[in-house]
């Protein structure tokens, strides 16, 4: 198995810490278009579900970035 040089990893976990930051600025941006456009009580109720799919999207997404990343430089 090959290891990344050190910088790499150290680099990886700032990496990561922003890419939770972004993912959570943009599910709530995402959450806030979706009550502007979607007023009915059902759809308030889902609102939970949909902050938790922009969230999950966003930050694997950026974890999926990050790993080709690593496996294209080691």
């Amino acid at each position: 198995m090959n290891f990344p040089n050190p910088w790499i990893t150290i680099l990886s976990f700032v990496y990561i810490f922003f890419n939770g930051f972004i993912s959570f600025q943009l599910s709530r941006k995402i959450v806030d278009i979706y009550l502007e456009n979607f007023n009915s009580k059902f759809f308030k109720s889902l609102e939970p579900i949909v902050g938790s799919l922009g969230f999950i999207g966003s930050f694997g997404g950026g974890l999926l970035i990050l790993y080709y990343f690593i496996i294209s430089i080691t």
